[in-house]
């Protein structure tokens, strides 16, 4: 099965958590601009628990996408860095792991953050046709998450 990523702006990201577009956001972002900069930062903590820094490099796309994690004791926060990413989601099927159909997959640019709500299936972002990193926040568990095949999978994520 192929999926074709989209950018998160043109992507209602809603059944999956909140999508700030940092530089543009006129809901739930404060911007300051000032001769030696520019500002933009949420007006609420953008994860609702105390939240670990994690810093990753995901290989380049296109690529097989095999596996997924969720989390049920924080939300994610994925925030672009230099270089745009792919973040590939599915909802939630109860125990269930995540079906190849129901996979979608959105590009982050410098600028934008994306919050998954819990139980959000979620892979390792991705670089555009090259490996590239991204911060993300979220409360480290007691156990390391579990990856769990994608039923019907592997699915090729292009863009």
């Amino acid at each position: 099965m192929q999926l074709m990523a989209v950018p998160i702006r043109d992507f209602d990201f809603t059944s999956y958590g909140t999508y700030y577009r940092m530089p543009d956001a006129c809901e739930g972002v404060s911007h300051t601009l000032a001769a030696a900069y520019e500002d933009h930062m949420t007006r609420s903590p953008l994860i609702d628990t105390p939240a670990h820094l994690g810093l990753t490099f995901g290989a380049a796309a296109p690529c097989p996408v095999t596996s997924m994690e969720k989390h049920s004791h924080t939300q994610e926060a994925i925030l672009c860095m230099a270089e745009p990413v792919i973040l590939c989601v599915a909802a939630s099927n109860g125990g269930a792991p995540p079906r190849a159909c129901d996979l979608r997959a959105v590009i982050l640019y410098p600028g934008d953050v994306a919050v998954m709500d819990r139980e959000v299936w979620h892979d390792a972002c991705r670089g555009l046709g090259r490996r590239a990193g991204y911060y993300y926040l979220a409360t480290a568990g007691k156990q390391p998450a579990v990856w769990v095949d994608i039923q019907d999978g592997p699915v090729t994520l292009s863009y």
